[in-house]
């Protein structure tokens, strides 16, 4: 067994966290003599004398206490803790009954039926996992023999209702059988000593039927995840820490399923990632399957019967993380099917495990864990940057198909990236390639809508949510969903002054893997440039799309996805986005250190009152505009609401320090509500609730599922401003600050452009979302768009540009002060070229 390392403690040093078990003993006793009782408990216990030793044996108790009383780790106990404690208190309203311990949803409207069916094993398993975690964590920490026997029951009562035959399990998702293998796992290493012999034999029969299983599974070419997707990962991982948690009941089966287990994560390692470390189902996806596999590889390692670590993916890994990382941000960029999501606390073991700097700062930079693992992970490896550790500021990932640039990794900075892959078999997919992302200067400029995972038309996995060029209102054939298209960069270049690529996208108009159709092309090409700063001049982007349907005119609508927001200013062939951080120049907001202005809560009341009338009457909903940038989220981040007469309701709004739209519901289970208004003059009041909860306006709105959106008002809502409500109390009204930058845009085409902006609201499962968009519209044969991206600091002054075109090529130049960047586009042959001139 490793031990936890870094770590000196004494008996002294451990105070119980919660002693409620055992008053009389603390009457008695007092606290040195609680300790006493504690360690002897903990000491005496039979039966499973060697657990836990996943991760940890009972000789590191002493040092995890230790850690728990760290400043930057005592809240994450403390919330494991009172986890634990509602799981297990039957008063609680989070209580987990071992006779009803999964409460499954019934279907959402806009779900299928069978999608509904597939994904209820994943919700049990991931509740098991949750459940295990806490409790027994906090069972080894405060040896409160309470917790441990609930966990216990709980353990057994789900092994016993949800074997792996259960149609429930067995026809779901296999991810979810990944889910609740782990769950059984980290249960019997935990609480294994809590249960008694008829429990202990139910949950390792159990956990043997599901290895069983997992083997036949995973050994099958003809199963539609084999090799490649996350579940390869997720299952991997999660059986091998249950054959490990097993092997005293399965000495003699141990060894053959630790093989197998081991085979299936390697083989994922090397097919599911590219010779550059570049997960081909997206930064979210490689996060869930990498949770189990790191996991599996510390406990493997724990045991001395082998190492994953040493694994060649794992040294390339951080590089394209660090690659993806959003420029002063957290989150990594959204593409393919993945959210603008950070990592999970994987990242926080492979640091020490790879000896690895640049792991520990992107755990620091991106990462977020409030499980055991934060704690029991925690090491003292020194966070290097990807400037100290020579990851280089631009990269093709080959295998994937994505084309990388940056001048950085800070606010200041700017990323440009361009993706056309292939499509591996039934992973996540969109209809994207040729796809083009832009973020530096703190914003968001050219986005991506996220994940989807569906084929339908109108989902926003489909082109009509992608920075592609769509033919007569058609893009790329439908992805998601075991659908998929293939593209390719065809040629890929960087040096000292620009980097360059070239997509070839033409295949992916033309037919999925199922041969069905998208705009069908003659060819659909994309050159992607992106130019470093060099003296007075910043880094920006160029791209020219070259796609031709036949030899007859058609409609091409040349599209850019935009962050919300965003002030368009349209004009011939420019248009300049001004990210205001708050409509109509100013929001609301309810201050985060009133709470030191007054003990008594009327000296923390305000209000905002938003008189406005109704013309027609009918049922509404409404909408807020709202960020907290509170230190602790989930302490600022509600309002109350009322609408005239009627009861004040407590909203508990999204938890983001960016500007995000949500439904006003009732409650922490945000009930709808509804308001039925007739002709007339009417008041909404916000009232304070938290500090900290920022809004800036909101949206009284008929229909209950269209996001709303600044860039494209709803003629059936009514925008209210908040800030220009009448206000009391501690509410104050707070000017929008001048935005740092801008982007302007200039676009040409061989025919006349029509520029405009909409918002795409997709139809799919995932509920109402609003998307805004930049278009250019032009009819023609081949339009041969040429578009330049400036995104300009505050202090730069707009470049000229200027298009003009001879026999046989399309030029495009940039004037900045002391120098002229001159790109030359052979429309014969297709060929880019750039040139620098004082």
């Amino acid at each position: 067994m490793r031990r936890l390392s870094g770590l000196h403690v004494t008996a002294n040093d451990f105070t119980p966290a919660s002693v409620r078990d055992r008053p009389r003993v603390e009457r008695v006793f007092g606290a040195v003599g609680l300790f006493a009782v504690l360690m002897l408990s903990l000491s005496a216990r039979v039966g499973f004398a060697e657990a836990p030793r996943l991760l940890f044996d009972r000789s590191d108790l002493d040092s995890l206490r230790q850690r728990i009383a760290r400043p930057q780790l005592a809240p994450v106990w403390k919330g494991i803790l009172a986890d634990a404690e509602a799981y297990c208190t039957p008063a609680s309203s989070r209580y987990a009954d071992p006779d009803d311990s999964y409460g499954l949803p019934e279907k959402a409207d806009r779900d299928r039926q069978s999608r509904r069916d597939a994904v209820l094993v994943h919700m049990i398993g991931r509740k098991l996992t949750e459940r295990m975690e806490a409790i027994g964590f906090a069972y080894q920490v405060t040896g409160r023999q309470a917790l441990g026997r609930h966990g216990a029951a709980l353990l057994a009562a789900t092994a016993e209702q949800y074997p792996a035959a259960n149609p429930i399990v067995a026809k779901g998702f296999a991810g979810g059988r990944g889910d609740i293998m782990r769950g059984l796992a980290v249960g019997y290493d935990l609480l294994g000593d809590c249960l008694d012999d008829d429990q202990r034999r139910t949950v390792a029969a159990a956990g043997a039927a599901y290895l069983d299983l997992f083997v036949r599974e995973f050994n099958d070419p003809k199963r539609w995840w084999y090799k490649v997707h996350n579940y390869n990962g997720v299952n991997g991982g999660a059986a091998g820490c249950l054959a490990l948690a097993l092997r005293d009941d399965y000495p003699d089966r141990v060894d053959a399923w630790l093989a197998e287990c081991i085979k299936v994560v390697r083989r994922w390692l090397a097919a599911g990632f590219d010779e550059d470390g570049a997960y081909v189902e997206g930064v979210g996806y490689s996060g869930y399957g990498l949770s189990n596999v790191v996991l599996f590889a510390e406990a493997l390692r724990c045991s001395g019967k082998g190492d994953l670590f040493d694994h060649p993916t794992f040294r390339r890994l951080p590089e394209f993380y660090a690659l993806s990382l959003l420029p002063g941000e957290n989150v990594y960029d959204a593409r393919n099917d993945s959210g603008y999501r950070g990592m999970n606390v994987s990242f926080l073991k492979l640091a020490e495990a790879c000896h690895s700097g640049l792991y520990k700062w992107l755990w620091e930079r991106t990462g977020a864990d409030t499980t055991f693992l934060r704690i029991v992970w925690d090491n003292d490896v020194a966070a290097i940057d990807p400037v100290a550790a020579n990851v280089p500021t631009a990269k093709q990932f080959r295998g994937r198909g994505l084309c990388v640039w940056r001048t950085g990794w800070e606010k200041r900075d700017v990323m440009f990236s361009i993706e056309a892959g292939p499509f591996y078999r039934v992973t996540h997919n969109q209809a994207d390639k040729g796809h083009f992302t832009l973020y530096g200067l703190g914003y968001r400029w050219a986005t991506d809508p996220g994940y989807a995972n569906e084929h339908t038309p109108n989902d926003r996995g489909q082109s009509l949510g992608h920075s592609l060029v769509l033919v007569d209102g058609v893009g790329q054939a439908l992805s998601g969903a075991g659908w998929g298209t293939n593209g390719v960069i065809v040629h890929y270049a960087n040096n000292d002054r620009y980097g360059y690529a070239l997509a070839d996208c033409t295949e992916a108009y033309n037919r999925n893997n199922q041969g069905m159709p998208g705009a069908v092309v003659e060819h659909a090409r994309r050159h992607a440039i992106f130019v470093y700063p060099q003296g007075a001049a910043p880094a920006y982007a160029v791209v020219m799309d070259d796609i031709r349907k036949d030899d007859q005119p058609h409609e091409f609508k040349w599209q850019m996805m935009l962050a919300d927001g965003m002030a368009a200013t349209l004009d011939a062939g420019r248009a300049v986005f001004d990210p205001a951080s708050a409509s109509a120049g100013g929001y609301v907001d309810t201050p985060a250190d009133s709470l030191s202005r007054g003990a008594h809560s009327a000296n923390r009341s305000g209000a905002c009152a938003l008189d406005f009338r109704i013309d027609e009457p009918g049922e509404f909903v409404l909408w807020g505009r709202v960020r907290t940038l509170a230190e602790t989220p989930g302490q600022g981040d509600s309002f109350f609401i009322r609408m005239d007469d009627g009861s004040r309701v407590a909203w508990h709004m999204p938890r983001t320090r960016k500007w995000t739209w949500g439904k006003i519901g009732s409650g922490i289970e945000h009930a709808p509500v509804g308001y039925k208004l007739d002709v007339g003059e009417h008041r909404l009041l916000v009232e304070m609730r938290e500090p900290g909860a920022q809004i800036d306006c909101l949206a009284l709105a008929r229909d209950d599922q269209s996001v709303p959106s600044l860039s494209d008002a709803d003629p059936g809502s009514l925008i209210l401003e908040a800030e220009k409500g009448r206000l009391t109390g501690l509410m104050r009204g707070v000017p929008s600050q001048h935005s740092e930058a801008r982007l302007v845009l200039r676009i040409h085409a061989d025919a006349e452009l029509s520029l405009t902006t909409d918002t795409f609201r997709p139809i799919d499962r995932h509920g109402p979302a609003a998307y805004p968009r930049f278009r250019a519209t032009t009819r023609a044969v081949n339009p041969r768009y040429i578009t330049v991206l400036l995104p300009l600091p505050s202090e730069v002054q707009e470049p000229e540009v200027t298009f003009s075109s001879s026999e046989g090529k399309r030029i495009a130049k940039v004037r900045w002060p002391g120098n002229t960047d001159t790109f030359v586009w052979s429309t014969d042959d297709g060929h880019v070229e750039v040139v620098e001139r004082p």
